[in-house]
């Protein structure tokens, strides 16, 4: 199954995040800081990774470049709250106010968007 990393520096969200990840089957990683997710890039390549909106956006954006790097062909979700500026390294892009359902939608809509065309 494919690998999620999540990133956020509010726990309520990763834990409710990471709960609905793991039951659809997906290996999930969790970070609180930007420091903790470079640390898991640079041990564990990740298929997609969810980036909260809490992070400044340079430290969003040198985050999605070290996934990229890790593995060209991960997506990147990165989280916005008031402005979708500076978000040209996502492959898709989430309101805040996204729940964790909207979040299994997204994962599982970048990593087989041809079965979710299908399927609706």
């Amino acid at each position: 199954m494919a690998r999620v990393l999540l990133v956020s520096f509010i726990a309520e969200h990763l834990q409710d995040r990471e709960r609905i990840l793991r039951a659809a089957g997906y290996e999930v990683t969790v970070a609180q800081s930007c420091a903790s997710a470079s640390a898991a890039i640079g041990k564990e390549q990740f298929d997609v990774a969810v980036l909260g909106f809490s992070s400044a956006e340079e430290e969003r954006n040198q985050l999605a470049r070290e996934i990229t790097q890790a593995n060209p062909a991960a997506k990147i979700i990165m989280m916005y709250f008031s402005s979708v500026k500076n978000t040209e390294l996502a492959d898709a892009i989430l309101e805040s106010s996204a729940g964790p359902q909207d979040i299994l939608r997204a994962v599982n809509h970048i990593l087989n968007p041809r079965n979710q065309a299908q399927t609706g």
